[in-house]
């Protein structure tokens, strides 16, 4: 879990720079190292603004070469917690609010900063060696046209001219 002590904050903004592990993210640390989170905590009474700044780099199969290589993420998120009297203000699908109990000494925010990691990772994965290849995008060609897959397309065209001696 990744939580920050807030009880002994005064009303203000406040800031640092936290180094959570993998595993306080529910992360696997095989892909996931180097982990840095910039946070910024604006109270006020009982509301907290918590934004952040999240880093980390990624150990991904490349999809073109499938060597593993690093790939430096990053990702912005903020999360307001507020009161239980300001609980009607939160909207039941809203994942940017949540409600603080008066209780709490703590904010939890192992759930915004995982989400913001994971969704920094590429769809493509391909390392930076792999961008300079030169990828190949025909396969052999047919010896002659007639052996080629489209000969007996080509022969039913309209506009082909085995149809236009025929008119």
């Amino acid at each position: 879990m990744f939580r920050v002590p807030i009880d002994p904050l005064s009303d203000g903004v406040h800031a640092e720079t936290l180094q959570p592990s993998a595993e306080d993210l529910g992360l696997d640390p095989e892909i996931f190292s180097g982990i840095e989170v910039s946070l910024r905590l604006d109270l006020n009474g009982r509301r907290v603004l918590a934004m952040f700044d999240t880093r980390a780099t990624a150990r991904l199969e490349c999809d073109r070469t499938l060597e593993m290589y690093g790939q430096p993420i990053e990702g912005s998120h903020a999360v307001l917690f507020v009161p239980p009297e300001a609980a009607d203000e939160v909207e039941d699908d809203d994942d940017d609010a949540r409600v603080l109990a008066d209780a709490d000494t703590h904010i939890d925010l192992t759930e915004p900063v995982r989400d913001t990691l994971l969704l920094a990772v590429p769809l493509r994965h391909v390392s930076p060696a792999a961008e300079a290849l030169d990828i190949q995008t025909t396969f052999g060609e047919a010896e002659d046209d007639s052996e080629s897959p489209w000969a007996a397309l080509q022969a039913l065209r309209p506009d082909t001219e085995s149809d236009s001696s025929s008119d």
